[in-house]
């Protein structure tokens, strides 16, 4: 017999299709009422005020504002240096103080959307919105699921945003793999465009605020990754894809932050669908150009390895 404070099922039951149903509803409530425990731990955690009352509170808060426009926002973050805050999910581990917070959620930049020859995703799109984008799935197929679909869990990738993860320029992140991959573009509040690229490779100089990220079509992609378990940070993730006679091999979680390999994509050439050993080639030679470290989850020796095996294995995929 399963027992909690709603109700009880009873494992004697006669009719073997009421033990089914009761199962099945008391699996749902307990579902929903942990998820909304967390959710709800989670907005209190995200707008800690100092001198609160409570106890352990991992960010400290100064101010806290949230903006209806951008605009608005925009002021706040650049002239009144605050600390945009997109999801919050890696900020509250990483930022202890925070004199003024900038919470993003009103200013309508989640959606994920076709635009003619593009694909638009708002900043603050979250992992779960690309997970089950039906947009990006019609013109990337399983590539944006593949690289977001094992993240935690889906409490945090309800919470995890696309501008988030690109703003930080997070070394473990996959969607900025795989973003580098599609030659994506940054667009600035203020007019600014970028190419993810430029971006990631650039130093940190001055406050801005990542209004959405463009994506083109005709793109033939594929994500590969290895994980010490299902749900951790990738060991090493890769993306290659290729459009109109070029290739871009992208690889992260070196651990740092995605870079491409000009390498790889000379021994690819032009060609389509290179043969296997063409594709071992070039894993071989994105290998032998990135530059890789260690940490927790593998050495560098081993990530370098491991590189090759995963680049020939999304090319070959990218390429059917």
């Amino acid at each position: 017999m399963h027992r909690n404070r709603l109700f009880y099922v009873r494992d004697d039951a006669a009719n073997p299709t009421q033990r089914f149903l009761g199962s099945a509803l008391f699996s749902l409530i307990f579902v929903a009422a942990e998820n909304f425990a967390l959710y709800n731990s989670t907005l209190q955690a995200r707008v800690a005020i100092r001198g609160s009352a409570n106890q352990g509170v991992d960010m400290d808060i100064g101010r806290y504002e949230r903006p209806r426009t951008i605009e608005e926002a925009y002021a706040l973050i650049v002239e009144g240096h605050g600390l945009p805050i997109a999801g919050g999910g890696w900020s509250r581990l990483m930022v202890k103080s925070v004199p003024l917070a900038v919470d993003l959620s009103d200013l309508e930049m989640r959606y994920i959307r076709d635009s003619g020859d593009k694909v638009e995703i708002g900043a603050m799109a979250t992992a779960r919105d690309v997970e089950l984008s039906l947009v990006l799935a019609a013109e990337y197929g399983p590539l944006f699921r593949d690289a977001t679909s094992h993240l935690v869990g889906v409490q945090l990738r309800n919470i995890i945003t696309v501008g988030g993860s690109v703003a930080g320029k997070y070394g473990f992140s996959d969607i900025n793999t795989v973003l580098l991959a599609l030659n994506a573009e940054l667009y600035f509040h203020g007019g600014q465009r970028i190419d993810m690229g430029s971006f990631l490779a650039a130093p940190r100089d001055k406050p801005f605020l990542l209004e959405k990220i463009t994506v083109r079509k005709g793109v033939k992609a594929a994500f590969q990754s290895l994980r010490v378990t299902a749900n951790d940070f990738a060991i090493l993730n890769v993306c290659a894809a290729y459009r109109e006679g070029d290739w871009r091999i992208a690889a992260g979680a070196r651990p740092a932050s995605a870079r491409l390999s000009a390498e790889a994509a000379g021994v690819l050439g032009g060609e389509g669908r290179p043969s296997e050993a063409a594709a071992g080639r070039a894993g071989e030679a994105a290998a032998a150009e990135l530059g890789f470290g260690d940490d927790t989850r593998g050495s560098a020796t081993y990530r370098r390895s491991l590189c090759a095996v995963l680049v020939k294995r999304a090319i070959l995929e990218a390429s059917k």
